[in-house]
């Protein structure tokens, strides 16, 4: 950004940086010039990205549990927005938020009656009660997605590529339908929600140089999600070949 200012033009370099929970990197170019890059992407979008990259590097558990910790905080995303649309102050919300962040049947359930409550009666959609639908799975077929995930994340049962793939497709398919009508009844909410997302994260200080970055993650609360879930995967393939071919990844 420094550069920008000087020069009337961005540096050209690339530098590889380890992702990180707040989102925010630092880099340095060759000038010395020191910029603060700011993530867009929301939580939920990013711990997708991590399970579909673990589904096709071949470790299937460690896609399974990633998806389902993308799909708790997806259900904490649902609610910021339904707060922001009811003009709930964020600082509000999260200092309620503290009371269930450990419990995540709790914050399960506090989606529930947010969606039921905002859609005035509506059943919200649950995907915890289907029973999984996979040929030669006989060792849990009379048992719920719930049952599954919790078996994957909580009693080291170490799944197929096969069952990780379907519970990957169950998880998309379950969010891009709520993000398709959450961006036909509160884009402007969402909007906000991104606002609010890279102003907690901007570095303090005296003028840091700070620029914003958003990238193509496969669940994107920016997009439609028109792809299947196939075709979503079909473009992680494409990007990961590049990274490899490039090497960086």
């Amino acid at each position: 950004m420094q550069c920008l200012q000087e020069q009337g033009f961005p540096t050209f370099e690339y530098q590889s940086v380890e992702m990180n929970d707040e989102g925010v990197f630092t880099s340095t170019c060759k000038k010395g010039h020191t910029t603060f890059t700011n993530l867009q992407q929301q939580k939920f979008e990013i711990l997708y990205e991590y399970g579909i990259m673990a589904l096709l590097d071949g470790y299937p558990r460690e896609a399974i549990t990633s998806a389902a910790a993308s799909l708790e905080r997806f259900y904490e995303y649902f609610i910021t927005i339904i707060c922001l649309k009811n003009k709930i102050e964020i600082d509000k919300f999260n200092t309620i938020w503290k009371s269930v962040s450990n419990q995540s049947e709790r914050q399960f359930g506090a989606y529930l009656f947010t969606y039921f409550i905002d859609k005035n009666g509506d059943i919200p959609p649950i995907i915890d009660n289907d029973k999984p639908v996979i040929a030669n799975y006989s060792k849990n077929e009379t048992k719920t997605w719930k049952e599954f995930r919790n078996n994957v994340v909580h009693k080291g049962y170490i799944p197929s590529s096969e069952e990780a793939y379907a519970y990957l497709e169950l998880v998309y398919n379950h969010i891009t339908i709520l993000i398709k009508n959450m961006k036909e009844n509160y884009d402007k909410e969402i909007q906000q929600s991104i606002f609010n997302h890279l102003l907690k994260k901007h570095p303090k200080g005296e003028n840091p140089f700070v620029s914003t970055m958003s990238i193509s993650t496969i669940l994107n609360i920016n997009e439609a999600c028109n792809k299947t879930f196939k075709e979503a995967i079909d473009k992680a393939k494409i990007s990961q070949q590049i990274l490899d071919k490039n090497n960086l990844k």
